[in-house]
Order: C-alpha cells, then sequence, then structure tokens
C-alpha cells in the first residue's frame, strides 16, 4: 500500500471531488482515478459509492479515511525527524469561528503564508460545537474558537491570553432600550445566526433568567447581514466587542446598557490528544499566540 495514494483519497475527502484533488495535487484526472482503483483493488472493498451524481463514502471508505489520516501523519512525522531545516509542507485544515476569522486573524494568516508558502492552508468557518465535532472525527487540524463544554478527554485545549468581550447592540434609533427590567414583551426581534451560536445561547439564556419575552428571533448566518440589519433598525444582537467596533465608533450602532453586556469568553486554540502537532501547527499557534490582541 501506498502513502501517496492514501494521501490522494484524503485530498478527494478533503476537496470533494477527484477533479479538485487532481488540482490541489497536480495531477491529472485519469491519475487520481487510476490510484483510487488501485486502493480498491488492493483493499478489496469499494471506498466511494454514487448516488444520482452525488458521490460520497461509502461505509468502508469512512473507516479507511479514518486509519489513512493517522497513517500519513505518522509518515509525516517520521519524515521530519530527519531535517528539520526543510522548509514546512503539507496540508493544515484549520476550523475557525467566523467572528474571529473575519475579525482577528488577517494577520496571523498573512504572515502564515509568508513563512509557510509551501503548505496548503485550508481555512473554514465554524461554530463551536461543529469544530468540536471535525476534530473528533479528524476532519480538521486545528480549531480556533470559544469557551466552551469541550470533552476533554479526547480534545487537548489550551487557553489563550485573549478574550472576546460580547455587548448589546441596536441602532441608535432605537427608543425602547430597556433590557435590564424583568418581566417584559418586547415588540423588537433578536438578530442573531444558528442556535448553536455561543453568543445567542448566552444571550437567550439572560432574557429567560430575566423573564424578557422579545417578538422574534431573525436568523442570518453572516456577522455583516447581522450588522447590517441591526444599523437598519430591525433588531438588536449580542456580539463581541471587536466586530462592531467601527460601527460603535461612528455612531451607527450603540451598546445598550444591561448586566449580560460584557460577558468575556475566552479564545482556545483546540486539537486532538492523539494528533501529532505538526511544524505547521506549531508555527499557526505561535502566530496566533503573537498577533491576536490580549482583550478583544
Amino acid at each position: 500500500m501506498e502513502i501517496k495514494h492514501l494521501r490522494t483519497l484524503i485530498a478527494i475527502v478533503d476537496h470533494g471531488s477527484y477533479q479538485k484533488a487532481a488540482e490541489a495535487l497536480g495531477y491529472t484526472q485519469s491519475t487520481i482515478t487510476i490510484q483510487m482503483q488501485q486502493l480498491e483493488a488492493e483493499l478489496r472493498v469499494p471506498l466511494f459509492q454514487r448516488i444520482g451524481r452525488r458521490m460520497s463514502l461509502s461505509q468502508a471508505g469512512e473507516k479507511v479515511v479514518e486509519q489513512a489520516r493517522d497513517l500519513v501523519e505518522i509518515a509525516d512525522q517520521i519524515g521530519g525527524i530527519a531535517d528539520t531545516s526543510q522548509p514546512l509542507t503539507g496540508t493544515l485544515r484549520v476550523d475557525i469561528v467566523e467572528t474571529l476569522l473575519c475579525f482577528q486573524m488577517q494577520e496571523v494568516i498573512r504572515e502564515f503564508r509568508a513563512r509557510a508558502p509551501l503548505v496548503k492552508l485550508i481555512l473554514r468557518n465554524r461554530n463551536c460545537l461543529k469544530i468540536s465535532e471535525n476534530l473528533k472525527e479528524g476532519s480538521c487540524d486545528l480549531g480556533i474558537s470559544y469557551r466552551m463544554d469541550w470533552n476533554r478527554d479526547v480534545l487537548q485545549t489550551e487557553s489563550l491570553k485573549q478574550q472576546a468581550e460580547c455587548i448589546l447592540v441596536a441602532s441608535s434609533e432605537l427608543t425602547d432600550t430597556d433590557f435590564v427590567t424583568p418581566h417584559q414583551v418586547k415588540s423588537i426581534p433578536l438578530i442573531s445566526d444558528e442556535p448553536d451560536s455561543l453568543f445567542r445561547r448566552q444571550f437567550e439564556s439572560y432574557l429567560q433568567e430575566q423573564d424578557i419575552q422579545l417578538e422574534e428571533t431573525i436568523e442570518l448566518w453572516s456577522t455583516e447581514a447581522i450588522k447590517r440589519c441591526v444599523m437598519s433598525n430591525l433588531g438588536i444582537t449580542f456580539l463581541p466587542r471587536f466586530a462592531v467596533e467601527e460601527e460603535l465608533a461612528d455612531g451607527r450602532l450603540v451598546e445598550l446598557s444591561a448586566p449580560v453586556s460584557g460577558i468575556r469568553n475566552p479564545v482556545l486554540c483546540i486539537k486532538h490528544k492523539n494528533r501529532w502537532t505538526t511544524p505547521a501547527m506549531e508555527l499557526f499557534l505561535q502566530l496566533i499566540r503573537e498577533h491576536l490582541q490580549e482583550n478583544l
């Protein structure tokens, strides 16, 4: 069994198709097809199944990919023993919560690419719960997230000095700004992202404790879209201060007074306990420690 065949299999899964894997690896699509045929013949199991036009891993393929990631990682680790002076290579898959990815990671990404140009960096926007799932199943190497109830039997977390201060914000045109008095029914929506969002869960828990009922929840999947709707006085939102600091500075948004405003959420770096910290991962972690502001 050749390691390059396992690398190709992993690339197909990570990139979603034979064609995209071929582009990433510098192969022709026919080479990818031949390698997978050879691997299936050697393993005596089909690795993929087609349902209409959609291709997905077979049940056996899912097990093979899980083991293949471990074997490729071990091969890379062994290969790195001989000469640590060689340029960093390989692939680094990092899942990051959207607010950090959009507003805090630009310098980290820019310097990483400058210092490790041969490493293929795959960045994905995921929520805290999905990052945990992806780390446990091995579909990402590193997670940058906020504090959650992480399974520390499987995952290793590093708490950074950085903490994200979350605040309640609204348009300056909003007139009903009392979110302190309990037992209210307010004709204004919460504008937030998906139900698994840490910030949404924190704010909804506060509303429940205070017995404050809002008209509805407008569910969006983009922080920028959320901010635009709030600036148009369509509702309120609860976000990290760094995500709205420009709008607060120029008056398009205002901070509302409420006990929930000011909650701090530590920023965490997370990896699987059994996954070797590659030189590329270590560099990315080093840059995060250096570049993220101490108080977000």
